[in-house]
């Protein structure tokens, strides 16, 4: 097999296992949505406030690219569900900033704690160098926008 077909073998199995992993996450995050009473969208978008470390509703709506008055809906329900609180917005007056409830936070994310031993035990097995190209990859993956409206 010369080297152009064996590197596109390559890239096609590393695009068939991101899929499967990505199924099975998606899957998984279903039923902690399930489990907690929320639905799968309120989850995600709690991760991203979390990871975010806070954000304007306009924020989540282009991280997510719902409408704002999607956001305003799905927002209400983590809000009624103590999943998150709305603070005013000091660089702002007509905004608010959306910060999670980190102690309902701890009783969530308890149960991604199987999840994040496996991902553990995989990563330390990994030499510094490739946890560094494993991360870089990551990084350009995010930076890429996924989600383009055009393309739905």
């Amino acid at each position: 097999m010369s080297s152009a077909k064996k590197r596109l073998h390559i890239i096609h199995l590393l695009n068939t296992e991101m899929r499967h992993f990505m199924v099975r996450f998606t899957l998984f995050n279903q039923q902690v949505a399930d489990r907690v009473g929320l639905n799968a969208t309120d989850l995600q978008c709690l991760h991203i406030v979390k990871l975010l470390g806070g954000a304007t509703p306009g924020q989540i709506a282009q991280q997510t690219n719902l409408t704002t008055g999607g956001v305003t809906v799905m927002l209400d329900r983590l809000e009624k569900f103590g999943y998150i609180k709305r603070e005013p917005n000091l660089s702002d007056r007509r905004s608010f900033i959306v910060q999670v409830q980190e102690k309902k936070l701890k009783k969530l994310y308890a149960i991604y704690k199987s999840k994040q031993a496996i991902m553990d035990r995989i990563l330390s097995h990994k030499t510094d160098k490739e946890l560094k190209i494993i991360t870089h990859f990551f990084s350009e993956m995010r930076s890429e926008d996924m989600h383009d409206k055009k393309e739905m």
